[in-house]
């Protein structure tokens, strides 16, 4: 029971920071609407359409933490499959949100 009283809180305010530091980079960013760009790469446009998943899965997992908690790690999961399939590598940044949206499942356990 502490353990996910615990996750929830840290989940939470992890989450808060995330959305609240990223945003402004996002929007940023020269393009901040989840389309594809042909003047961008592979690697720029996938990370541009998951970044509004993810900012949605932090903002969804306060009430529904499940369902944000997979939303996040889904679309992180699904930017660094191209990151990888493109020769990017890892980016290892996003795994601050994988980890944000793993805690939001860990605490939401035997909710929903």
């Amino acid at each position: 029971m502490k353990i996910r009283l615990w996750a929830s809180w840290i989940a939470r305010i992890a989450g808060t920071a995330i959305v609240i530091l990223f945003l402004p980079f996002y929007f940023g960013y020269g393009n901040p609407l989840p389309f594809l760009n042909p003047e961008y790469t592979a690697h720029d446009n996938a990370w541009l359409t998951a970044f509004p998943f993810i900012f949605i899965g932090l903002i969804l997992a306060w009430w529904y933490p499940r369902i944000g908690g997979y939303m996040v790690i889904l679309a992180v999961l699904v930017g660094e499959t191209v990151s990888l399939l493109t020769g990017h590598g890892l980016v290892l940044q996003m795994f601050v949100p994988l980890g944000v949206g793993g805690l939001f499942i860990v605490s939401a356990r035997n909710k929903l």
